[in-house]
């Protein structure tokens, strides 16, 4: 768990890290099923993890909400010596697939915050309409308490008869 502020709201994140195994497959399904937002990662060092992207969009299409919020990440961007992947074959992947593109590096923290915050500033994004309902109905029930307060006082002296509200 995680808590980081955008644009004023303080949202809580929480990461489950599947690590792309084939053995945590069952259990994935099931998460995709409650999130919000999703990163799909691959290895700019292995062509394989990259092939398996195909197969990890697949299955957030068929298990996730609708309307989840995606963004391809390239991790290990610290080791350009060893990439088998370029920049732009991610960078064209994640436009096929209407997402957003990260090179990052877990090792030197490249990119890790601001991928982090723009998965939350998208997922908010989704959820606008919600939140703003949200605030409208927060700000009304704090104006009628007031309200109900102000009615609640006397109006005249001390001694007069409070109004009840049971």
């Amino acid at each position: 768990m995680k808590t980081i502020e955008v644009d004023g709201i303080k949202v809580r994140i929480q990461i489950w890290d599947t690590a792309g195994q084939e053995r945590y497959q069952t259990i994935t399904k099931q998460y995709y099923r409650r999130a919000q937002g999703i990163f799909l990662v691959y290895d700019i060092s292995s062509e394989r993890s990259y092939q398996h992207i195909m197969k990890w969009v697949s299955d957030v299409d068929e298990y996730a909400p609708e309307g989840v919020q995606k963004i391809l990440i390239g991790n290990k961007a610290d080791e350009e010596q060893k990439r088998q992947v370029g920049r732009e074959q991610g960078q064209q992947l994640a436009k096929e697939y209407g997402m957003d593109f990260y090179e990052t590096s877990a090792c030197t923290n490249l990119n890790i915050k601001e991928s982090f915050t723009r998965l939350t500033e998208l997922v908010l994004q989704a959820h606008r309409k919600e939140l703003d309902g949200l605030r409208t109905r927060a700000s009304n029930e704090l104006a009628l308490a007031e309200l109900e307060e102000e009615e609640g006082k006397p109006e005249g002296p001390a001694n007069s008869s409070k109004t009840c509200w049971c």
